[in-house]
């Protein structure tokens, strides 16, 4: 299958990162009731973000297994990470939504990340249709760099407000 080693790169590189965001977790101090809830909050979102990035990662492989073609198991695994990135976004906004109105986040850092995923989404989607059919294995390697990143961002996120709360 082609990019193969780069998708275990992307999976390995996601569980540390659930790995690691569990040990901030841990570690982290108790504070005051709705910034208890915010770092509750990032930690999910980041291991949630992780563990995502993991899963989509070896999706290819699983839909490989059953003998499909690699053009449509790149097709499959886009549409697979749109609904399942349609799932998670939704979610982390509904449950940022009380921090935000609090002033613990920021709403504009929410508003670009939303609005950059939709529009990996919507890439992911016209790749699953069959839009692309020359770059399909790209575009998702684009997408799930995308949650990678947005993994990176929001253990970096944990990690800075793990250190304010404490410090």
């Amino acid at each position: 299958m082609q990019h193969q080693d780069l998708l275990l790169t992307i999976a390995e590189v996601s569980a540390a990162f659930a790995g690691f965001s569990g040990v901030v977790g841990v570690f982290r101090e108790r504070t005051q009731k709705l910034e208890a809830q915010l770092l509750l909050h990032r930690l999910t979102q980041m291991i949630t973000t992780s563990l995502s990035a993991l899963a989509m990662s070896v999706t290819p492989f699983l839909i490989a297994a059953f003998g499909v073609p690699e053009p449509v198991v790149w097709r499959i695994s886009s549409i697979l990470y749109a609904l399942f990135a349609t799932f998670l976004t939704a979610r982390g906004i509904t449950r940022a939504h009380a921090f935000t109105q609090a002033g613990l986040t920021s709403g504009r850092t929410t508003q670009v990340i939303v609005w950059l995923t939709i529009v990996i989404v919507g890439i992911s989607i016209l790749n699953g249709l069959g839009v692309f059919s020359s770059r399909t294995s790209a575009l998702y390697l684009v997408a799930l760099f995308w949650t990678l990143g947005l993994s990176g961002f929001f253990f970096t996120r944990l990690i800075a407000s793990s250190q304010i709360s404490s410090g």
